[in-house]
């Protein structure tokens, strides 16, 4: 977990959310690996057995798809940190502008 300081600039802060994010999207990838391979693990026979593995593959399956969300709104974070960090560094890059433009 990070605690931002009044040092840390936005975009380094949308920077740590965007990191953050791909490590729970990690996560969620190997709990659905985890998930399905519960499910192909189990070879039993049994009407229990078939409403388990049923149970399982749709578990995984809505784990699955907060891998999506998660990689979005990761791929949100990193534009809005290109995005800031854009502007931050706009005062700098007006220094390197023709002086007509300026």
């Amino acid at each position: 977990m990070f605690d931002p300081t009044p040092t840390t600039s936005p975009a380094q802060e949308l920077a740590i959310v965007a990191r953050e994010l791909a490590v729970i999207g990690d996560r969620i990838a190997d709990a659905v690996t985890n998930a399905r391979g519960l499910s192909a693990a189990t070879d039993w026979q049994a009407k229990a057995a078939t409403a388990y593995h049923e149970k399982a593959d749709a578990w995984a399956g809505a784990v699955s798809s907060l891998l999506c969300l998660a990689e979005t709104a990761r791929l949100d974070a990193a534009r809005a940190r290109d995005r800031v960090a854009l502007q931050e560094a706009a005062p700098d890059l007006q220094l390197f502008a023709p002086a007509a433009r300026r």
